[in-house]
């Protein structure tokens, strides 16, 4: 689903969990948490995001480079068969490694060779990242995982929050890595941030609009801060 400029949208519409997808098209095609190969509820999610990029003129060859926001598997589980399939690299930040490696084991002591393969090709830093066109800002945001990292498009005034930040909400901090403290240091400097006009989150809604974004981080430090 095409929503401005560069941006596209695919939100994960189905019962069990997975998280939301964007794509960010231009001289490399950037696709943000492909998600779940399938959920609890065995629900095909790498298939029906397959089907949705499809309605947009994509395959998984138009993919240059898969960039998470953090290691969870509603969020990364899919990214080494996306490679598989594209020849894309794979981009996490650097503080999150320790976490996909212990994701990593969980897996292989579950499936065994039938795992899919968590790992990373470009370990990121906080600062700028230019990928061909597109110029983002990574931003670290520890406190619903250590290396949790969110990715501002200046170009666009789009902010991609990952699950630090949703629509009146932020992420749990109740999972191995989590930590209330740091993630109210992480909304606090998403909050600071000027001139967002849309917040995509990892899960919800959108938040539209900049003083929308405004009036979303102010109720947020309010109610969980």
């Amino acid at each position: 689903m095409h929503l401005q400029g560069k941006i596209y949208a695919y939100p994960w519409r189905g019962h069990g969990n997975n998280c939301n997808t964007y794509l960010l098209a231009g001289e490399k095609n950037v696709l943000v948490d492909p998600g779940h190969i399938r959920n609890e509820f065995r629900e095909s999610c790498l298939e029906t995001l397959e089907k949705e990029l499809a309605e947009d003129g994509f395959n998984w060859e138009n993919i240059d480079i898969i960039l998470c926001t953090h290691g969870h598997p509603d969020h990364f589980e899919s990214a080494g068969t996306v490679r598989d399939k594209s020849g894309a690299r794979v981009f996490l930040f650097k503080e999150e490694e320790p976490l996909l490696d212990a994701m990593a084991r969980m897996f292989r002591e579950r499936y065994g060779d039938n795992a899919p393969e968590l790992t990373t090709d470009v370990l990121l830093d906080e600062g700028q990242l230019e990928l061909g066109d597109i110029a983002l800002e990574v931003i670290h945001t520890p406190g619903h995982s250590p290396g949790s990292a969110c990715f501002y498009f200046p170009a666009e005034n789009v902010l991609i929050s990952g699950d630090t930040v949703f629509r009146g909400s932020i992420g749990r901090t109740d999972l191995p890595g989590g930590d209330m403290g740091s993630m109210k240091s992480s909304v606090d400097k998403l909050a600071n941030l000027s001139g967002v006009e849309l917040l995509l989150p990892g899960h919800m809604d959108p938040v539209k609009g900049e003083e929308e974004v405004k009036r979303n981080f102010m109720s947020i430090k309010t109610f969980f801060f």
